[in-house]
């Protein structure tokens, strides 16, 4: 019996920023067979761009890389949430957020 048997805590949810995701099922969607793991893929993007000194690039596809690695690492049955622009996700209370100034007036208002 494993020590773990009993842990009644489930994988949280892989969150990922639209463009990340968009990225990234790309990248699965065009691998070949033969083709290296599309998060080698992605982090052989993020190096050269690093090497280039072209940061932001970098920074997006390590972004990518670590969104792929996370998907290849949970089970099946983990839920992917994409956030769109202007969202975040509150891992307290398990829900996405949607900052006040991307709503409509009206219900900003109240």
């Amino acid at each position: 019996m494993s020590i773990y048997d009993n842990d009644t805590e489930r994988e949280g949810p892989v969150v990922v920023r639209r463009a990340a995701y968009d990225a990234g099922m790309k990248l699965e969607s065009q691998r070949k067979a033969g083709d290296p793991n599309a998060f080698d893929m992605a982090q052989e993007k993020a190096a050269e761009f690093r090497a280039a000194g072209k940061t932001e690039d970098a920074a997006f596809w390590n972004e990518v890389y670590q969104f792929l690695m996370e998907r290849e690492s949970v089970g099946a049955e983990t839920e992917t949430i994409v956030l769109e622009e202007g969202e975040t996700y509150d891992w307290n209370e398990g829900e996405v957020i949607r900052s006040d100034s991307d709503l409509p007036r009206s219900d900003r208002d109240g």
